[in-house]
């Protein structure tokens, strides 16, 4: 069907034994997506999506050019064993919003939470972005380099004194 080739779930609703309409679920991807992934590939970052949804729902997300690579399909405890497989060559950034990324939140470098999303992805994570915006991510990133660039720079001057 249609609905099942974007990926979604086609949920048939009948009675007497008839099928009088289907309804296709799925979940929505946020506003912005596309250049949030643009920023964060201007800024040198390998950009990788865990999703649980189908490939064919995913398939929107591999089409992106700044995206380097997509795992559909994939359970909470997958996303969490991905997430460290990945933190072995490099450190690890996760952003998740559903109860099903926190394994994946907690496992990772940074684990950072959207404040839209479930408590249990908040608890895991290690930020909560209190903007129910994609787009703080890239400011979020920002902000970081800025306080370690500080960090280092009193620490230097420490050891001068």
């Amino acid at each position: 069907t249609a609905a099942h080739d974007r990926g979604n779930v086609p949920v048939y609703v009948g009675w007497g034994g008839r099928v009088r309409g289907v309804l296709a679920v799925g979940d929505e991807v946020r506003d912005g997506w596309e250049d949030v992934v643009a920023d964060l590939d201007a800024d040198g970052r390998r950009v990788v999506v865990l999703t649980g949804d189908a490939p064919a729902a995913a398939r929107r997300f591999a089409d992106h050019p700044a995206i380097d690579e997509v795992f559909a399909e994939v359970p909470p405890e997958a996303k969490a064993e991905t997430v460290r497989r990945l933190g072995a060559d490099s450190s690890v950034a996760m952003v998740g919003d559903g109860s099903n990324d926190a394994p994946a939140l907690a496992a990772a470098d940074l684990g950072v939470s959207i404040a839209s999303g479930t408590d249990l992805a908040a608890d895991a994570a290690d930020a909560v972005l209190l903007e129910d915006r994609l787009s703080a991510v890239p400011e979020l990133f920002a902000v970081t380099r800025g306080t370690n660039r500080r960090l280092k720079q009193n620490l230097g001057w420490a050891f001068v004194y």
